[in-house]
């Protein structure tokens, strides 16, 4: 599943459940865009779950 920029669109409350649901292994693979770095990094340690970040910049992908 994409989900494209998805955290200016939901309020806390509601991005908090969504990122729950998703994360469960049963759910299968997810890719998740935005710009902010920390606000991804914030609300996966909120619900204790680990993520794997890469940084896109100029065409080139990097492990975050």
């Amino acid at each position: 599943m994409l989900l494209d920029d998805i955290f200016d669109k939901l309020d806390d409350s509601r991005m908090h459940k969504l990122m729950e649901m998703v994360s469960h292994h049963d759910f299968g693979q997810i890719f998740i865009t935005d710009t902010g770095k920390e606000r991804v990094t914030n609300i996966f340690n909120k619900i204790n779950v680990p993520v794997t970040l890469f940084d896109v910049d100029n065409g080139q992908i990097n492990h975050a």
